[in-house]
């Protein structure tokens, strides 16, 4: 509601205020113009006593005063030149400056209104009352006798109107079942059928009417029954309008977002002011003028345009909480969009408006009942029509902004981010268009009443120029976003495996860099162009970002750093998304690249962001092939060909499983690559697609472990042999050990050599020789000193 604020403001501010200015009597433009036509210093007669005349009267002395501050003000402006000249000049310069002036003369000019206002307030209780004496002149009989004939065609015209509305429904209730699983389009042309068909059947009852007029007459219709045919055409087309627009009996075809009961409830008491208003000023009123007398007539309008002026007081208060209510209710749900806050607003200040609305519809009417009445009547009618229409637009536009845009299915699998960038944008660009639509039905409202002239604004060529300026931002901000929407789904197609050919890892990360290119590019040519659509000087912008450009090349040599480095990355091909690389001592997926840094997920899900002026050096797993390194380690008493032939045959098994088809090369045997501490290292070699390593890996140690445990080759794990220090014979033999389980059981014979040893057996718990299961582990046959030998 701010931003509708200050766009009227806008709009206020620079049209003209012609239609705000009071008229003053005896001075017009003809005798301003005859004026300019005499010599310098010279005036006409005429001229001098209407001045007289307007400064011997307290109130057009004041009038005047107010007219020549306001030319006052708007003087320095216009003294350079002519004012069609300057006006036509005027840019949007000359806006600004003179807005605060324009706001607080239209204010001024609102403020004397409502004071004038009220000081007539007598006045029109005189007049009232006026109106009310030529009610003793109304003759009833002479009345009816002038109503008589119109009897008879009335119940025609009734009798075929209720008779097609009652074999509408039928139709009606078959448009409501297709619209209501119809789009909002379906839905609008439903609705277009139901009125035309209304529209037919008031048509037809008409013509009927119109018909038993001409027979009942011999020739054509008398006076009263022309007027109340001409009467019921205009009053049922109204209500034909106002069906359509709240749909009182058929939600399905209903575009605005009442319910059962409030459609109803309003379509109505509104049809029936319609309907007392209507008969009264276009059938009534003119019978009793022809019968009686014009005073009459007046006193009749008058106690029936009263008398609905209550009736309209006393719905909106009584509806002033329902409807304040209702509007307020998406902001008490915790709403807190543009939408919700104005409807908040609106719900708070409504009945007033309504009110004063009605009050200023009486008043211009009372102060002239004939010109007023066919002032009111042409802009009541252009009012309703304008809100009707921009009602019907608004509806279809907020249904399309709740139920988003749909796209077919076929499209949504080949382009599966589509729809919801749509659903990102249209809703967004829908509801700026919906602002728009609510300030043109507003602005042409406001010029029908007369209350500012913005015809003459949009007219001239400061409102050509921001309605154009306005416009062409417009377009350029929807190409844009059709550009960027194109760019991206050709894209998003190029990367979708299921169509097409199935992209390498080089295409998607070239293709990942150019979206974000080409979206910061598009941002800042689409800024510059539609600041300079809207009549903004672009140039020292431009000059502006150069200089903040340099700063940023000194201040910030990390982000160039950072940029220069990724970009020879990404020339030299050293990673792409998908790759399993190593950066800084961190190894992980590549699942993000930009411009400045690359984002690496772990094998446990860590994700690292690296900046690439970091980078020292790149190992990327992932490039071209991969190799699988084999180191199978053996006891030493192992047979090493023994060993060969089972990592071969444990090769052999692998291709023949599910990651056979990973593997490139055959089984490259290197042989015994190490002599380790506790095992025996075999190594070899086998060529995988880049990235299937560790799974190749994983699978061939299986094997080579079930090979080995059935073929009894011995895989060892770390351990160590006990030496105790020699004696003078050079003997020292290693340490006896027995499982405590074993002792318990058996009966060691005490042999001298067993004796002499006795002192070395140790519990085997206390010494950690045995595995966990409590087996001991043997000595080793190869080893001399545990077969009982010794040195020397």
């Amino acid at each position: 509601m701010m931003g509708l604020l200050a766009v009227l403001a806008l709009f206020l501010a620079v049209s003209p205020p012609t239609a705000f200015a009071q008229s003053i009597p005896g001075i017009s433009s003809g005798s301003s113009s005859a004026a300019e036509s005499q010599p310098e210093g010279v005036a006409d007669e005429p001229s001098l006593n209407d001045l007289i005349k307007i400064l011997e009267n307290d109130d057009t002395r004041k009038k005047l005063v107010e007219s020549l501050k306001a030319a006052a003000y708007r003087a320095p402006e216009n003294a350079q030149q002519p004012a069609a000249a300057a006006e036509d000049a005027e840019k949007p310069a000359a806006i600004v400056r003179s807005l605060p002036g324009r706001l607080a003369e239209y204010t001024r000019m609102l403020i004397g209104m409502v004071v004038e206002s009220a000081e007539e307030v007598p006045e029109y209780v005189e007049l009232s009352l006026d109106m009310l004496s030529g009610a003793q002149a109304i003759d009833i009989p002479n009345i009816l006798e002038a109503i008589l004939p119109v009897a008879l065609v009335g119940l025609v015209v009734f009798f075929i109107l209720f008779l097609g509305r009652f074999l509408e429904r039928g139709i009606f209730r078959r448009l409501a079942e297709r619209a209501e699983h119809s789009g909002p389009i379906h839905k609008l042309a439903y609705l277009l059928l139901s009125g035309a068909i209304e529209a037919f059947v008031v048509v037809l009852s008409w013509a009927c009417g119109y018909l038993v007029a001409t027979l009942y007459s011999g020739t054509r219709p008398v006076f009263s029954q022309a007027l109340f045919l001409n009467a019921f055409l205009l009053i049922e087309m109204i209500k034909v309008g106002l069906s359509a627009f709240v749909a009182p009996n058929y939600p399905a075809l209903r575009l605005t977002p009442f319910s059962n009961r409030q459609a109803s409830y309003w379509y109505f008491w509104i049809s029936r002011l319609v309907s007392i208003l209507g008969y009264t000023f276009l059938f009534v009123a003119p019978i009793v003028q022809w019968s009686s007398t014009l005073a009459a007539a007046e006193a009749t309008q008058f106690i029936v345009a009263f008398g609905s002026l209550c009736l309209t007081i006393g719905l909106i208060l009584k509806n002033r909480g329902t409807v304040r209510e209702r509007l307020k209710r998406a902001r008490k749900s915790g709403d807190n969009s543009f939408r919700a806050m104005a409807h908040s607003l609106i719900g708070q200040i409504w009945w007033g408006l309504a009110i004063a609305a009605a009050l200023a519809l009486f008043i211009v009417w009372l102060q002239s009942p004939e010109d007023g009445l066919k002032f009111v009547a042409t802009a009541a009618g252009k009012s309703i029509a304008a809100m009707a229409l921009g009602g019907l637009v608004f509806s279809i536009l907020a249904r399309i902004i709740a139920h988003g845009v749909k796209i077919p299915q076929e499209l949504k699998y080949r382009l599966p981010l589509l729809e919801r960038r749509l659903n990102g944008f249209v809703p967004k660009l829908l509801t700026v268009i919906s602002f728009v639509v609510i300030v043109i039905v507003v602005t042409y409202i406001l010029d029908v009443w007369e209350l500012t002239n913005f015809d003459r604004w949009f007219a001239s060529a400061i409102g050509q120029d921001f309605v154009a300026g306005f416009l062409g931002a417009m377009l350029i901000v929807v190409i844009a976003v059709a550009i960027y929407l194109g760019v991206s789904s050709w894209i998003e197609y190029r990367l979708n495996p299921n169509y097409g050919k199935v992209p390498t890892a080089r295409e998607r990360t070239l293709l990942s860099l150019f979206r974000n290119a080409f979206t910061i590019t598009l941002i800042v040519v689409i800024s510059m162009l539609v600041l300079s659509q809207i009549g903004i000087d672009i140039a020292p912008l431009l000059a502006g970002a150069g200089v903040v450009g340099l700063a940023i090349g000194f201040g910030a040599q990390k982000l160039v750093q950072d940029i220069i480095t990724g970009a020879f990355i990404q020339i030299q091909n050293a990673m792409n998304e998908g790759d399993v690389v190593e950066l800084n001592g961190v190894s992980g997926v590549v699942e993000q690249l930009t411009v400045r840094s690359v984002g690496l997920r772990s094998v446990d899900g860590t994700w690292y962001l690296i900046p690439f002026s970091s980078v020292d050096q790149v190992a990327n797993f992932s490039k071209d092939f991969a190799y699988y390194v084999a180191d199978v380690g053996v006891a030493y008493r192992e047979n090493v060909e023994d060993v060969k032939a089972m990592m071969i045959d444990a090769f052999e098994e692998l291709k023949t499983t599910n990651v056979g088809e990973n593997l490139i090369s055959g089984f490259d045997m290197w042989g015994v690559n190490e002599l380790g501490d506790s095992a025996v290292v075999v190594r070899g070699r086998v060529m995988t697609k880049p990235g299937t390593q560790w799974g190749v890996g994983r699978a061939y140690r299986e094997i080579v472990k079930r090979m080995a445990d059935e073929r009894g080759i011995e895989i060892p794990f770390p351990h160590m042999t006990i030496w105790f220090g020699e004696d003078r014979g050079g003997e020292a033999p290693p340490i006896r050990l027995r499982n405590e389980a074993q002792t318990r059981q058996k009966v060691v014979d005490q042999t001298p050599a067993v004796a002499a040893h006795e002192g070395y057996e140790r519990d085997l718990t206390q010494h950690g020789t045995t595995e966990p299961g409590g087996r001991p582990i043997p000595p080793d046959a190869n080893d001399i000193d545990s077969a009982g030998g010794g040195r020397g």
